[in-house]
């Protein structure tokens, strides 16, 4: 039976390790459980903002905050496969078995690699504009010039790139508007057009501002393991994944996507005309509904 929908509830664990794990669930208490792997800067805040829409999909949402983000413990020294563990510890709490995985923009590669580790666990998984692995040949073409130069300071020294990021955190947070006219700055025209909507754009805000609750320091590290190697064969990744990109955006392009198309063995193909990196927001049905689709 389904149950009504209540309010996002707000949660946290205690990890194996003694840090903290906070997380939101939203949607449909009863649906089918799909973990939301946030992007960077993100939080466990970052989702639709129009929650009736996930609960008419039968959705139970489970966002976590990754390490350093919200309300989340600082894990020093994190890699990309240390969120196997932490997201498999989460399940077991909420006492699920099996679960589908969603990862947007740099949550694309904390997606794939729950699915490489957690395997048998993982119904489905989607990739939405998800970077791919950066040690390649041509793993920066179409990217637009901010975003080339974001992915290159990422690769500095961690002391050194601290000082940049807290920089631009303070002028973040001292002006949200004019941080978000900025995003849009550089948007495709879709992009523009979606976050011109005033409940997408407190969405964007709030998930923003809440990233940096502790500083910098688990963006940071976010920002090292996004071009870091990922550790981990694609070929080996077993669950069927959807992947999701669209051609006008620039900061993830489509050529990331194809790259994972390449590699991985069993992937749903969604290669779309214009949109953008905030597309998320206009396919969230489509994107949600295969992943909720009954075993």
């Amino acid at each position: 039976m389904k149950m009504p929908m209540m309010p996002p509830r707000e949660g946290s664990i205690r990890l194996k390790d003694g840090r903290r794990l906070a997380f939101v669930e939203s949607g449909d208490p009863s649906g089918a459980p799909i973990f939301f792997l946030h992007g960077n800067p993100g939080s466990r805040y970052m989702r639709h903002p129009d929650d009736s829409l996930t609960y008419r999909l039968g959705v139970r949402l489970i966002t976590p905050d990754r390490p350093g983000y919200g309300l989340s413990d600082y894990q020093p020294e994190r890699t990309l496969l240390d969120c196997p563990a932490d997201l498999e510890q989460l399940a077991n709490m909420l006492g699920l078995g099996r679960f589908a995985l969603f990862g947007v923009s740099a949550g694309g590669p904390y997606a794939a690699a729950c699915a490489w580790r957690l395997g048998e666990r993982v119904t489905r998984a989607a990739i939405v504009s998800g970077a791919a692995p950066f040690d390649r040949p041509g793993a920066m073409k179409g990217v637009n010039r901010d975003y080339r130069n974001a992915y290159t300071l990422a690769a500095w020294p961690e002391w050194l790139l601290h000082p940049i990021m807290a920089l631009h955190d303070r002028s973040v947070r001292s002006n949200p508007r004019r941080a978000l006219a900025g995003v849009m700055a550089h948007c495709s025209p879709d992009d523009r057009a979606t976050l011109s909507n005033p409940a997408i754009a407190a969405q964007v805000q709030g998930w923003r501002m809440e990233a940096t609750r502790q500083g910098v320091r688990g963006m940071r590290r976010e920002a090292h393991i996004l071009v870091s190697p990922w550790g981990f064969r694609l070929e080996e990744i077993r669950p069927e994944v959807h992947l999701w990109y669209w051609e006008a955006d620039s900061i993830v392009p489509p050529q990331m996507g194809r790259y994972l198309a390449s590699r991985i063995p069993r992937t749903v193909q969604h290669f779309l005309p214009g949109g953008g990196h905030f597309s998320i927001f206009t396919h969230w049905k489509e994107i949600l509904t295969p992943l909720a689709r009954p075993e």
